[in-house]
C-alpha cells in the first residue's frame, strides 16, 4: 500500500439537528459508505475508520461511546431499538464486503474502557468498607446468549462514578479492587471494567477475533487507549492478530501533546503493531492557525518527526472530538483557518499515515480541494524528503525529491502564515536541475523552472484561503 491515507467517516452530530436535514443520507451510514465505496477508492482512500457500531446505551441516537454490549452490532432489540445510529448488523457486513470489494481496509472503533446503561443495580462493598449502589448488572436479555453467555456485574468493574443510594457522584472503588495498570488514570467514566478478571478480558478478546474474523474488520482504533489497562492493549493485539492471516492495523487514542510522552506511552504497551494519533502535531496547527507558530521548526513537530517512531504517526488535522459545533467539552479549538494548510502538510510528507476528517470532507466543503491534495499525495509524493533551508518564521517548504519507481514523481510543498495577499517567492533546491514546476492546487498559475543547481525561485499565496501549493514535475 504506497502513501496510504484513512477517512474519518463519522463527526459527533452526524445525523442530528441541521446536518440531518442537509445530509439525510447520513441516517443510514452502513448503506451510504456501500453506495460510495467505488468513488471512496477511486479518490485515493485506503483505510475508512468507523464509528462503534455496537449497541450504546442511549440506543440509536448513541454515537457508539456509551458502550452496552460489544457483541450487538445492530441484530437484537436492546435499549429499545434493534439497528444502532448507524444501520443494523446486515446493512453492516454488507458495507464491508462493499468496501473490501474495492480495495479498501475498514477499522472498528473499539470502546473497551467501560460500560454504560446498566440493565440493573446492585449493592457492593467499596475499598472503604461502606456500601454503594450502582449501576453494574448487564443482562443482555435482548441477544440472551448469542455469540457469549457472560452476563456482568461488579465482579468484572473496577469502580463506578454514581452511587444510586446516596445520590453522589465520585469515583468508588469496590472492595478487593485496584484501578488497572494503565498508563494515566485509569477511571475515565462509567462501569470501568477491571482487566485483571480474566473472565471478561477473555470475551473482550474473542470478541475482537469475531470481529476480525466474522464480521470481516481490518483492525481497529482503541478509544481512549491511555485509560485501558496496558497489558490489555497489548494482548488483545496480540491475540487478535494471531488469529488471522490479514495485516491488521491497530490505532491508539492516547490524547496528550507531548511527542516524547507519546513515544513512552508506545514504549510501556510495547506492542510494535500499535500507531497512535499525533496529538502534539496538531497542536502545532492550532499554533498555525493563530499566526503563532514558528514555521522554522515545523518539521520538528509531533511524533510524526521523531526518530523511531515516524512510521506509528497517525496524522489528522480534526476529528469527531476536536472539531464539535458549540462549546468543546474536551477545551479543545477547532481550526477554522488555514485547515488547508494542515492538511497539506500531512498529506505530502513521507512519513505519517494521514486522516481525512469526514466533516471537513463533506459538510465543510473541502472535497474537491482535499481531492486535489490527495490526488499530489498519489501521483507525486515519492523519494526522499527533507525541508528547504529558506524557511522563515511564516512560510515552510518541504520538498520530495520523488525515485525511479515512479516516473514523474517529486513536489515542492509550500504553505504560509502570512495574510498580507501578496505573492511570497522562496529559492528552493528541489535536487531536481532544470525541471519545470506548476502548482497542482492551481493557486499559481505560471510555471517554474529550476536551474543547473535545482534550484527555483518557487511562490506561495499569502492568504488564509490558499496560502498553500504544491508544485510538481510538468510532464515531459
Amino acid at each position: 500500500m504506497e502513501n496510504p491515507i484513512i477517512l474519518q467517516t463519522f463527526y459527533w452530530e452526524m445525523n442530528s439537528g441541521k446536518y440531518a436535514e442537509e445530509y439525510p443520507e447520513e441516517a443510514n451510514l452502513w448503506n451510504l459508505l456501500a453506495e460510495q465505496a467505488a468513488e471512496i477508492a477511486e479518490v485515493g482512500f485506503n483505510f475508512l475508520w468507523l464509528p462503534p457500531a455496537n449497541k450504546g446505551a442511549a440506543g440509536a441516537e448513541d454515537v457508539g461511546y456509551g458502550t452496552y454490549d460489544l457483541w450487538d452490532l445492530g441484530e437484537f432489540k436492546q435499549k429499545g431499538t434493534k439497528r444502532t445510529k448507524y444501520g443494523t448488523k446486515k446493512e453492516l457486513k454488507k458495507a464491508v464486503e462493499k468496501l473490501h470489494q474495492n480495495g479498501l481496509k475498514v477499522l472498528y472503533d473499539a470502546v473497551l474502557n467501560h460500560r454504560l446503561g446498566a440493565d440493573d443495580k446492585e449493592l457492593v462493598k467499596l475499598k472503604d468498607d461502606s456500601k454503594a449502589e450502582v449501576w453494574t448488572i448487564f443482562n443482555f436479555k435482548g441477544r440472551g446468549d448469542e455469540y457469549s453467555s457472560l452476563k456482568l456485574d461488579w465482579r468484572v468493574f473496577d469502580g463506578v462514578d454514581w452511587d444510586e443510594r446516596t445520590q453522589r457522584a465520585g469515583e468508588f472503588l469496590f472492595k478487593c479492587k485496584e484501578w488497572d495498570d494503565s498508563y494515566e488514570e485509569d477511571y475515565l467514566m462509567g462501569a470501568d471494567i477491571d482487566y485483571e478478571n480474566q473472565e471478561i478480558k477473555k470475551d473482550v478478546i474473542n470478541w475482537g477475533k469475531w470481529i476480525v474474523n466474522e464480521i470481516g474488520f481490518d483492525g481497529f482504533r482503541f478509544d481512549a487507549s491511555k485509560h485501558v489497562d496496558n497489558g490489555m492493549i497489548h494482548d488483545f493485539i496480540e491475540e487478535v492478530n494471531q488469529s488471522t492471516d490479514k495485516d491488521l492495523f491497530f490505532i491508539g487514542e492516547a490524547w496528550v501533546n507531548s511527542a516524547e510522552t507519546l513515544a513512552d506511552y508506545l514504549n510501556t504497551v510495547g506492542q510494535e503493531k500499535l500507531h497512535v494519533f499525533d496529538f502534539p502535531l496538531r497542536e502545532s496547527f492550532v499554533k498555525m492557525m493563530q499566526g503563532k507558530l514558528d514555521m522554522r521548526w515545523l518539521g520538528e513537530k509531533g511524533l510524526v518527526n521523531q526518530d523511531n517512531f515516524r512510521d506509528r504517526a497517525i496524522t489528522f488535522v480534526e476529528n469527531h472530538d476536536t472539531e464539535r459545533d458549540g462549546t468543546n467539552e474536551y477545551g479543545t479549538e477547532a481550526i477554522v483557518h488555514r485547515k488547508m494548510q494542515a492538511y497539506c502538510y500531512i498529506l505530502m510528507r513521507r512519513d505519517g499515515v494521514p486522516t481525512v476528517f469526514w466533516k471537513d470532507y463533506h459538510s465543510h466543503g473541502l472535497k474537491e480541494r482535499l481531492d486535489t491534495l490527495i490526488a499530489a499525495r498519489k501521483k507525486f509524493a515519492y523519494g526522499d524528503a527533507y525541508e528547504s533551508e529558506s524557511n522563515d518564521k511564516n512560510t515552510y517548504s518541504y520538498i520530495r525529491t520523488g525515485d525511479d519507481e515512479h516516473p514523474g514523481s517529486g513536489l515542492v510543498m509550500m504553505i504560509t502564515q502570512h495574510e498580507s495577499e501578496k505573492i511570497i517567492e522562496k529559492s528552493v533546491n528541489t535536487g531536481r536541475a532544470e525541471t519545470r514546476y506548476y502548482d497542482y492546487t492551481g493557486h499559481i498559475e505560471e510555471e517554474i523552472m529550476t536551474d543547473a543547481e535545482a534550484n527555483g525561485i518557487f511562490k506561495v499565496k499569502a492568504t488564509a484561503e490558499e496560502g498553500y501549493s504544491v508544485w510538481v514535475p510538468v510532464k515531459d
